[in-house]
């Protein structure tokens, strides 16, 4: 059987060649009645185009590269989740990159991007500051649209979609110091990250302007399997401070906290409170359930899809600076010592 082609499909469906291929890869630009009959003729002769001839075409492969920190914290499986929904609607595939918590990683997956002819390009980096940048430059250089999400590089002019971290940090600080807590722990990943810096400094900043000085910061490494440790580590050095509450920058590392501190034997909210901040899936499935920071990843990656698929389509972003704010949480891991005092 002789294979069906795009010049056929033209001729019977009335339209030139142009218009076929246009209907493929940008249907918004032809009317409906036009679709609807080109639809109905590739589904008479079961017609698909080729990717790749398409690709050799139009120099597009409506291919789109997400690159995210680490597959094994919750929060980026609904940010892929979020950016995949809205690329698939509009015919993109995702195409999605682990940097292993590694900057070395990051530079190996710029040079695949490159050979794969990747469309544009979304960078959840590593810190998020200034060890990103040679990642960015090698974008630039080589033409690619790229757009970072979750991240902010002050100094350099590449759009970004992010959450207001500072004000997640206040959110949190003005609900423990509202629910009595004057002695607090914090838990976070390195602070050179910039999310996790602007969380504890919006935090610090309400407990400053409070005259809340009693507070312990211990950081604990990116590295998924060195979290544990870290955790067992704080414990032997802050408990004995007797602090009431613990902020953690991540709910992941709050998961880990309750599971050591029940094995001591410490109760919570009873004996201590635990804060977390992201809410991933499980933070309302766990006992006690977790009170958090609402950080949105499922819809910071709609957006930021929305935004690069404007500029591969338009040449444009439709914006330079997307901020979406946090909300609070409050479940059960956070008591409220006015009432246990009172």
């Amino acid at each position: 059987m002789k294979k069906t082609t795009i010049y056929k499909i033209a001729r019977e469906a009335g339209v030139s060649v142009t218009t076929v291929s246009r209907y493929f890869n940008n249907p918004g630009m032809v009317r409906e009645t036009t679709r609807n009959r080109i639809s109905e003729i590739c589904k008479k002769y079961d017609f698909r185009p080729s990717s790749i001839a398409s690709a050799i075409t139009t120099k597009k492969t409506k291919t789109v590269a997400l690159l995210v920190p680490s597959f094994k914290e919750p929060m980026f499986v609904e940010l892929i989740g979020g950016a995949e929904y809205v690329l698939s609607r509009r015919g993109y595939c995702l195409s999605v990159f682990n940097a292993r918590q590694n900057i070395e990683r990051e530079l190996e997956i710029a040079n695949i991007i490159d050979n794969r002819f990747i469309d544009g390009v979304i960078l959840s980096g590593v810190y998020g500051n200034e060890k990103d940048k040679i990642f960015i430059s090698e974008m630039l250089k080589r033409k690619i649209p790229c757009i970072m999400v979750d991240r902010i590089i002050p100094d350099i002019d590449i759009p970004y979609v992010a959450s207001n971290e500072y004000l997640g940090g206040r959110l949190a600080g003005e609900y423990l110091l509202n629910n009595g807590h004057r002695k607090i722990g914090i838990i976070t990943y390195p602070r050179e990250v910039y999310i996790f810096n602007e969380r504890i400094r919006g935090f610090l900043e309400v407990l400053g302007s409070k005259r809340q000085k009693e507070c312990f910061i211990y950081e604990v490494p990116l590295e998924f399997n060195k979290i544990e440790p870290g955790i067992r580590s704080f414990i032997d050095k802050v408990l004995n401070k007797r602090p009431s509450a613990i902020l953690n920058t991540s709910d992941s590392i709050a998961f880990f906290l309750i599971r050591i501190m029940r094995e001591k034997g410490i109760r919570i909210p009873e004996d201590i409170s635990i804060m977390g901040y992201d809410n991933i899936i499980y933070s309302n499935l766990i006992t006690p359930s977790l009170s958090t920071i609402h950080h949105d990843m499922a819809e910071l990656g709609k957006v930021v899809a929305t935004n690069l698929l404007h500029r591969i389509e338009n040449g444009e972003y439709l914006n330079m600076r997307q901020v979406i704010d946090p909300r609070l949480l409050p479940r059960e891991s956070v008591i409220d010592l006015r009432q246990k005092r009172g």
